[in-house]
């Protein structure tokens, strides 16, 4: 087990569970849930105090299904902690404290939350990389108080027209099942994903169950020097459903134990005449070689999955959202998961897919550590190994704070870096790794390198200059480093003569009281070398896009341990 880390008051301004007070024969009395206005200053002015009134605050409800305990409950320091992780994952609160106030044999615990704003136009953009995205539409995170999300979103993404509905229910009937449909609508083809399940809210619940499936028929494409090579057409299915049991002492190490099924399809043909229409792209200036274009693939199968999971949590806020408090597990995270695919069950040929992933941390102060995580995925058959994927990433965040320079106040400032290797051996042919502005090296075009081997390394200083300018902005920026570089041979090529590499530095601005705490980032890059893309060495690009390049989450954290190794490197 990692050193255990006590943080800070103002760093750590969020945990206020009083652990020291615990005697073990409490017992919780009474639970008071504060749920606090989007602006609780005195003296608002009648701007403040309108969006107070027009916003329905969330129901007390939905914050007590995401408590872990109840009145009568023994009290647990560790349970109350996990319920304030619990609920400070809802995007829609902000400033999560639970307050336990011990009274003899009993302690009474008060949480207190505060709502943010819900209903949010959305006007998302992303240019200067070669390629533009944009949309514009509608998302209400917390209908009438209850949680739940509903989003309506019209966007050009290249060339492709999109409509996308999103309903997201975190708790069905009340209960701690979630639903989430979303259809999207595309003019190159359609996608609809569902999921209804039971999802582990914390390290404390016994069990989880899920169905989820995900069927698509669209364009998918391959590239080279930020232009399109190759497009082909994809049809998906996919369909999966499994029950995960969780024992051991949660405060100590957790083990999930899972079953489940899986089924899997994509099919692959030539892109023909209306398909490049549908892309706004010129058969002519695309290579049509049909040698490029992935075999089907057919998997349906049991699959067995196991998790261990050892808790070291640390919470900190000035990571990736200003001042929001963000939860950390640096304990020791392990995951695999084996699916028997035979041909007795539908499956294209008997194939054996195996996915692993360990992920571990260290506290290096009070206000910094790093995380690493390593995960390899293949595929067996009778004769070969193929679409393997070795992966390792790392992060590193210092919680500077407050800086000054000669009485001069320069911010609170945050070092942050990032590395990542992907090493591809085998892939399939629709499967290929890209670097450029929106994923790593900010000098070059959107997707000017690809390859099956990748490496990236980030490092920013991140300062917040400015906080809840007119009770409604934070104002701050960032000086950066990027370097990188893709290979489709050895590795060695990258370290040869692919490195690439940026400086720059951008603005960052954050919206401290809306659904979620996101950032808008303007950066403005310099290449260090010309590029393929056609980018001239110290010639500036500029780049407006929401969130930051990286942040502090792991893969597996993300899109799960399985869809971090697997889900690598698709165009969809």
């Amino acid at each position: 087990m990692l050193l255990q880390i006590f943080l800070p008051t103002q760093l750590r301004t969020e945990t206020t569970v009083d652990t020291a007070s615990q005697r073990p024969a409490q017992t919780i009395r009474n639970v008071t849930i504060l749920v606090k206005d989007l602006f609780e200053e005195e003296n608002l002015g009648s701007f403040y105090s309108t969006a107070n009134s027009l916003k329905v605050n969330t129901r007390q409800e939905v914050v007590e299904r995401e408590l872990l305990f109840k009145a009568g409950d023994k009290y647990d320091a560790f349970v109350v902690e996990e319920s304030e992780r619990a609920v400070r994952a809802l995007p829609f609160l902000r400033r999560v404290a639970i307050t336990a106030l011990p009274d003899g044999d009993f302690v009474d615990i008060v949480v207190s939350v505060q709502d943010t704003w819900t209903l949010i136009p959305q006007f998302s953009f992303s240019i200067g990389g070669g390629s533009d995205k944009k949309s514009i539409g509608l998302a209400e995170t917390n209908i009438l108080g209850t949680g739940k999300r509903a989003e309506a979103l019209f966007a050009d993404d290249e060339g492709r027209k999109k409509i996308e509905g999103v309903w997201d229910d975190r708790q069905v009937w009340g209960t701690n099942n979630r639903l989430v449909l979303g259809y999207f609508d595309r003019s190159d083809g359609y996608r609809t994903v569902g999921f209804l399940g039971r999802p582990f809210r914390s390290l404390v619940s016994p069990y989880s169950w899920s169905v989820n499936t995900d069927f698509a028929d669209t364009i998918s494409r391959l590239f080279e020097a930020s232009e399109e090579r190759y497009i082909y057409r994809n049809k998906h299915e996919e369909a999966q459903g499994r029950f995960i049991l969780s024992s051991g002492e949660a405060n100590e190490l957790v083990q999930r134990y899972g079953l489940g099924y899986a089924y899997e399809l994509d099919n692959f043909t030539q892109a023909d005449a209306s398909d490049f229409d549908d892309v706004d792209l010129n058969p002519a200036d695309l290579s049509q070689d049909p040698s490029l274009l992935a075999e089907d693939r057919k998997f349906s199968g049991p699959l067995v999955s196991y998790e261990r999971i050892e808790p070291e949590f640390i919470s900190l806020n000035y990571i990736d959202k200003f001042e929001r408090v963000e939860d950390f597990n640096i304990g020791n995270r392990f995951s695999f998961q084996g699916t028997y695919a035979a041909e007795i069950l539908d499956s294209k040929e008997n194939t054996f897919l195996l996915s692993l992933a360990d992920g571990d941390g260290l506290s290096l102060s009070p206000t910094s550590f790093v995380r690493g995580e390593l995960g390899v995925s293949t595929r067996m058959t009778s004769s070969e190994f193929d679409n393997t994927l070795f992966r390792g990433e790392g992060r590193y965040y210092n919680v500077l704070g407050a800086t000054y320079l000669a009485g001069l106040y320069l911010g609170k400032h945050t070092i942050a870096s990032n590395v990542r290797f992907d090493f591809g051996e085998g892939l399939d042919r629709d499967r290929e790794f890209v670097l450029g502005a929106s994923s790593g090296l900010r000098g070059y075009k959107n997707r000017t390198f690809a390859g099956s081997k990748r490496f990236v390394m980030n490092i920013e200083d991140r300062f917040h200059l400015v906080e809840d300018l007119f009770r409604l902005v934070n104002v701050g920026g960032a000086f950066f480093a990027d370097l990188g570089g893709i290979s489709r041979a050895a590795v060695g090529d990258i370290f040869d003569d692919n490195l690439y590499s940026n400086i720059g530095f951008g603005l960052r601005f954050g919206l401290p009281r809306a659904s979620g705490g996101g950032v808008l980032r303007v950066d403005i890059s310099f290449p260090l070398r010309d590029g393929p893309d056609g980018s001239n060495q110290f010639e500036p690009r500029i780049l407006i896009s929401t969130g930051q390049i990286f942040n502090s989450r792991m893969s597996s954290e993300s899109v799960g341990a399985v869809e971090a190794n697997v889900g690598t490197g698709f165009d969809r």
